[in-house]
């Protein structure tokens, strides 16, 4: 296809140019939003000087209905050296709100000889902006992107050509670049066109653009002239698309050529912190070591208002190193990165070549500085400092239960996932203090906060430093919730508390005593179960409880304490809730899956798995999770067991150990693991015709399948119809299913594989056959009882559902009509049931076959000779 294209191409290029001045070679158009609705846009165009077609004026469509606008070139600058100069037109308009609009320009005509439009010269330019305009003339659109690198461009034959074209985009939004054909008439694609690589195609010819850098690299060009592309630069803005700048851009193709492309050293992607200086050394060579090399940068930092960078480089050597560096100040923070494009371009005498690198920036905003944690009797105070950028919207606070000791790495911004922090505060909060009152902080535990700070693009900060504190224990705080004996009604469970150790006693003077509430499950602890005695020590005795006559065996129990001074005038506080361990077993194949859940103030970081060997419970296994797998066990038998927990308090004074156990269960291991799901294969054979199902048995090619019982195959018709099983296969050695259903091999096949237990595996892969259909009717029969072809029929066929047949004689009359595919026409007329007459019949006929995708028609017209028949000749 590629060689008949190529071979059109050039028959095309020999035909005559039209007698119309041409002139366009290059084009786009950049549009940026005034203020509110007022937009204004610039076409730049490049067009040949030596064409007596020039345009003082250009033709703009707005795009959303209004009177085409005749715009009066803006300026003119010649470029001699290429025979081209560089227009400029600019327009305003307004729009209105809420809609997406594209501009397009369209000028007759494209420079002849263009290699790959054939015709070019009577071929227009035209190229499109699409924006959307916000619905509120407040919303900030901005402006679309631009260009720093012109689009005229040189190759040479057979060398590698790299182009960047330097875009860049004034509101920090995201960018992206896809190649796309170029607009001719109407602004339509122009067909036939071809690119670049199509021409003289090859494996060592491929033209291509990188979609995130905008680099474009032809490798290598095949044949000599002039090329023109297009490409759009699409906007992103908080993860969608805003609009898209297209450019029509022309690259001359040299030959001869004895020059070799220059190299350009890769350049890694990097991270700075806004207010440290950035510096980067480039380096290019040349393997035509007596050329010199001309090194260069495009990018935004260089342009940017504030602070811009500067590179610097020698000429005339080879090779050549230059420097890039950059004093970054908050301004330059944002969520986008900076793309910097550093071009070296050679001195050759007839075709200078160039190389492009291109790199990626980001400013990243410093850390807030001088976090604090203070600690009050419920709650937590942060304070930090303002972040030495005022371009801050505000900060986000994060926490975690402990410390991670987190320590970003370079342009790890904001505050991971992995570290287990989560977010507590709004987003962005306008404040450098947040009061961290979750009732869910418990006292006698560490709490950990990160502070980042925020802009108005979504860009962050690099985290704060890790800052901590303990809530004072001003309450009491339980210990133990611990199941000493496991019953559905004799059950016990064992509660133990510590005082309220940083109560100002003072303030809250005795007596004191403590209240215990209790629930059933994991929240609620509202029934009263105890109140102790009052005393005057605030080194309360009573401070533990045995409580008894519980249901232990099907649930846990969660326990809260609260404490009271002055006699019972002053209520204190209570403690956190905290529940006894619960432990669930979920039975499988020789093995019992256990989980178990508490909820305490505390920090469980141990779990001992105890299991009864007859005579008492054993030591298995630790875990760090709330999960443990026994294995290897034996089906059909009894294993028992409980869960021990180790934790603490994060509390500096508070060193116990806090040992508690679960509840006792039991479970028995039963096979509820299925087969591995065999693998299908098909051989559809359309011509026999018959489908042949062969698979893999799952205990020989799948490890955790150690049983296998029987097969079940499952069947579809089509390839979107419900599968339902034909048939099943006992014993797991016969591996081979032939399956036909009236001649038709169409349809879809899945199998599953059964164990002895009954455990039936997951669907295999699906596989799909189809028919080969074929149905075809003789021209001519004779009916005479001769025993020879007395019966009208189809030669053998095959994948037809049904027909729907009709014979007319010629008057059209119908004589005979059928749905039977085996149709069998004795020659007698359908009414009168006598033989028709000699003579020629027409037919039509649907055909209904069955296919993959459902029942297919398909109409075949056509006649029959009745010969010898019993009816007069030619009497039809």
């Amino acid at each position: 296809m590629k060689r008949f294209r190529h071979l059109l191409l050039l028959l095309l290029s020999l035909l005559p140019f039209a007698g119309k001045a041409t002139h366009n070679q290059a084009g786009e158009i950049i549009i940026c939003q005034l203020g509110g609705l007022l937009y204004e846009a610039t076409i730049i165009t490049h067009t040949r000087t030596s064409s007596p077609a020039d345009r003082p004026e250009f033709i703009l469509d707005w795009g959303d209905g209004s009177p085409l606008d005749t715009i009066a070139r803006d300026s003119l600058v010649p470029i001699p050296s290429m025979d081209v100069q560089r227009n400029v037109y600019i327009s305003t308009h307004t729009y209105v709100g809420g809609a997406v609009y594209t501009l397009q320009y369209e000028d007759p005509n494209r420079v002849g000889g263009v290699v790959n439009i054939p015709g070019s010269v009577n071929i227009p330019i035209c190229v499109q902006t699409t924006i959307m305009v916000p619905l509120d003339e407040d919303e900030i659109y901005g402006c679309s992107p631009r260009f720093l690198n012109p689009p005229l461009q040189e190759a040479c034959i057979f060398q590698p050509w790299y182009h960047n074209p330097g875009a860049w985009d004034p509101d920090g939004d995201s960018l992206s670049y896809q190649l796309r054909v170029c607009r001719g008439a109407g602004c339509e694609e122009i067909d036939p066109y071809f690119f670049p690589d199509e021409i003289a195609p090859g494996p060592d010819n491929e033209f291509e653009m990188d979609p995130i850098t905008g680099t474009i690299s032809w490798v290598s060009p095949h044949f000599p002239g002039m090329y023109n592309f297009a490409f759009m630069v699409i906007e992103w803005r908080d993860g969608d698309p805003i609009g898209f700048v297209e450019r029509d851009m022309q690259v001359f193709v040299n030959e001869p050529c004895n020059n070799q492309t220059p190299e350009i050293q890769e350049v890694l992607d990097t991270c700075v912190t806004a207010g440290d200086f950035l510096t980067l050394n480039i380096t290019a060579t040349d393997p035509d070591v007596a050329q010199d090399l001309d090194l260069t940068a495009l990018g935004e930092p260089l342009i940017v208002a504030t602070s811009p960078a500067q590179f610097l480089s020698p000429i005339n050597n080879n090779p050549v190193s230059g420097t890039f560096s950059w004093a970054t100040v908050c301004a330059h923070v944002r969520l986008q990165p900076y793309q910097m494009v550093f071009n070296v371009r050679d001195n050759d005498a007839d075709v200078p070549l160039e190389d492009y690198e291109t790199m990626f920036i980001t400013v990243v905003a410093p850390a807030p500085e001088n976090p604090i944690a203070t600690p009050l009797s419920d709650a937590i105070q942060l304070n930090w400092d303002a972040s030495i950028c005022s371009n801050a919207t505000g900060y986000t606070v994060y926490r975690r239960s402990g410390s991670y000791g987190f320590v970003p790495d370079n342009c790890e911004t904001g505050v991971p996932a992995y570290t287990g922090y989560v977010q507590i505060s709004g987003d962005c909060i306008n404040s450098t203090s947040y009061l961290d009152n979750d009732p869910d902080l418990f006292v006698g535990n560490e709490y950990c906060y990160m502070v980042i700070a925020c802009f108005p693009d979504g860009a962050e900060s690099y985290a704060s430093i890790e800052f901590c504190a303990i809530l004072e224990q001003t309450v009491p705080i339980i210990t133990h919730v611990s199941v000493g004996q496991t019953d559905i009604t004799t059950g016990i469970d064992t509660v133990r508390w510590s005082n309220a150790w940083d109560l100002d006693t003072l303030q809250y003077p005795g007596p004191y005593f403590f209240k215990l509430y209790r629930g059933n499950g994991f929240s609620g602890a509202n029934t009263l179960i105890e109140t102790t005695a009052s005393s005057n020590n605030f080194q309360h005795p009573d401070t533990t409880f045995i409580d008894t006559n519980l249901d232990t065996e099907t649930g846990p129990h969660v326990y809260r304490v609260e404490l009271f001074g002055n006699g019972g005038n002053d209520t204190i506080g209570d403690s956190s809730p905290a529940t006894s361990i619960f432990l669930s077993i979920d039975p499988n194949d020789e093995l019992l899956n256990l989980s178990w859940q508490s909820i305490t103030p505390w920090v469980n970081t141990l779990y001992e798995v105890q299991r009864f060997d007859g005579v008492t419970f054993v030591p298995i296994g630790t875990t760090a999770n709330t999960n443990y797998t026994d294995t290897a066990l034996v089906n059909g038998t009894e294993y028992c067991y409980r869960i021990k927990s180790t934790g603490a308090y994060s509390l500096p004074d508070f060193q116990d150990v806090l040992i508690n156990f679960s509840q006792e269960a039991c479970g028995i291991p039963v096979d509820l693991t299925p087969p591995c799901p065999p693998t299908l294969a098909l051989d559809n054979d359309c011509d026999v015709p018959l489908n042949t199902l062969t698979w893999n048995n799952p205990i020989t090619s799948c490890a955790n399948s150690d049983d296998c019982n029987t097969y079940s195959i499952y069947f579809s018709p089509t390839q979107d119809g419900e599968l339902q099983l034909i048939a099943t296969i006992t014993g797991c050695t016969d591996t081979v299913f032939e399956h036909v259903i009236d001649g038709s091999v169409a349809g879809c096949y899945a199998i599953t594989a059964t164990d002895s237990i009954g455990n039936e595996s997951a669907f295999s892969n699906i596989v799909c056959g189809d028919n080969c259909p074929y149905y075809a009717l003789p021209n001519v029969f004779s009916p005479n009882n001769d025993g020879q072809n007395d019966l009208f029929v189809p030669f053998p066929w095959r994948g037809v559902e049904r027909i729907d047949l009709q014979i007319f004689n010629r008057w059209g009359q119908v004589v005979f009509a059928t749905e039977d595919p085996a149709v069998n026409w004795d020659g007698l007329h359908a009414e009168k049931k006598e033989p028709v007459p000699d003579g020629v019949y027409f037919i039509t006929c649907t055909v209904f076959y069955q296919r993959l995708t459902g029942i297919v028609p398909e109409q075949i017209n056509g006649y029959v000779h009745v010969l010898g028949g019993a009816g007069a000749v030619n009497g039809n």
